[in-house]
This record gives C-alpha cells, sequence and structure tokens, in this order.
C-alpha cells in the first residue's frame, strides 16, 4: 500500500505524527488480558509505512510475563507523547503479528487504522480531549487552574497540568476535584492523587477516582482515548 493509500485511511496530520516518533522513543504499551489490561514502557525501533509497526520487547527474566501476552492477534494500545510545538498524546490501536527473540527482541505489529490524539499546548485545545478544571486546597481560590486528562480508564486517570510558579505541586493523596463538560453541562469528579511526574513544561499527575461508577461511566462514554 503506497503512503497516498495510508493517507486515505489516515489524515496527514496523522500520519506526520507517527513520522515524528523518533526510534528509540518510549512508548506505552496496554496489553489486552482476559483479567486487567497489562501496561509496560518499551522503546520504538521503527515502522514500515501502511505495513508494520515494530517495538523493542527485551527477552530478560522479568519480561517473561509480558511476552507470553503477546500472542499474534492479541489487541495492544500504544500511546505516546510529542513534545515541541505538537504538545500532544497520541494513541492507536494494533494486533500482534510476530514476536521475535532473535536477533534482537522484537515485537511486530500491524499498521494503525485510526488514530486519536489530544492536545496539550493551549493552540491545540481543538483536539479531541478531556479538558478539565481542577480543584484543592493546594491552589489558591483565585487560581483558574485547567489541565487535560491524557489517560483514563475505570479506576483513575492521568492528568497534564501546565508548570506554572503559582501552582504547587499537589503531593501524593491530596484530594481533589475535576470538574469538566460534557453536553454543554459540567460534572465534576472526585479524585486522590497517587503520584506525579515533571516532564518538560508539564507535572503528570496519576489519580485514583474517588466518585462511583455511574460518574466515572458517565465520562467514558462521553470521551475516550482508546481505551
Amino acid at each position: 500500500m503506497s503512503e497516498n493509500a495510508v493517507s486515505s485511511q489516515l489524515n496527514r496530520e496523522d500520519v506526520d505524527n507517527l513520522c515524528a516518533l523518533p526510534p528509540g522513543a518510549v512508548v506505552d504499551l496496554q496489553i489486552t488480558t482476559p483479567t486487567a489490561p497489562k501496561r509496560v514502557k518499551t522503546a520504538y525501533v521503527g515502522m514500515e509505512m501502511a505495513t508494520c509497526m515494530i517495538f523493542q520487547i527485551p527477552t530478560s527474566a522479568k519480561w517473561i510475563v509480558v511476552r507470553d501476552l503477546l500472542t499474534v492477534g492479541n489487541d495492544v494500545v500504544v500511546r505516546f507523547v510529542l513534545e515541541g510545538d505538537a504538545g500532544q498524546v497520541i494513541a492507536f490501536r494494533v494486533k500482534v503479528l510476530k514476536l521475535l527473540a532473535k536477533p534482537s527482541g522484537l515485537l511486530i505489529t500491524s499498521f494503525p487504522r485510526r488514530i486519536e490524539s489530544i492536545g496539550l499546548r493551549a493552540n491545540k485545545r481543538a483536539q479531541p480531549g478531556i479538558a478539565v478544571k481542577v480543584s484543592c486546597e493546594a491552589f489558591p481560590e483565585s487560581e483558574h487552574v485547567t489541565g487535560i486528562i491524557v489517560d483514563i480508564s475505570n479506576d483513575g486517570c492521568r492528568i497534564a497540568l501546565p508548570l506554572k510558579p503559582e501552582w504547587p505541586i499537589m503531593i501524593d493523596e491530596t484530594k481533589i476535584a475535576l470538574v469538566y463538560s460534557t453536553d454543554g453541562k459540567e460534572a465534576t469528579l472526585n479524585a486522590t492523587v497517587k503520584n506525579n511526574q515533571l516532564e518538560s513544561d508539564f507535572v503528570y499527575y496519576g489519580l485514583k477516582f474517588d466518585s462511583d461508577d455511574d460518574a466515572v461511566n458517565a465520562l467514558l462514554a462521553g470521551h475516550t482515548l482508546i481505551s
């Protein structure tokens, strides 16, 4: 299949985003299992346009469980962050084609047919995503703290907030409220901070939902990033 044929399935921006991912970049793999999905971080190796994607899967003992899950035909969701002017979280679903052990541990997957993205920069907010307002005791009431959910499941989510001097870093076990808009109406989810990570111009927070299942399901129903 030619690159023009790929463009008929993926738009030009999607193709450019894939091409912007450099070999060796860290990606997040979410592997489908009979129970809960398994998530690991590994390195991107490369791709053959419209044919396959290639990722590193070490042959070390601690990766045995992961390798056992990578059976032919199994689904894998790939997520990565494009920094620079793009400032996007990119996600797509592929299927396992082959797992190699020699000469190196490599995972070969199908080529994505659909890509979802979330813009992190203010001037990229037209991208699909879940914009949220954040409130907690750590932030002054006068501050309008806004960010975006970059990853979400039934149990919790990961949000990205711009790194600003007037916004203190929230510590673990901080109770917060996430306010988002759906169908023109505001809704609130309560959550607890479980971890934080500083990367470039953003602070990423891992959150555990404290709200009931109905509230979480309502959010999931209206927004997704290749769930």
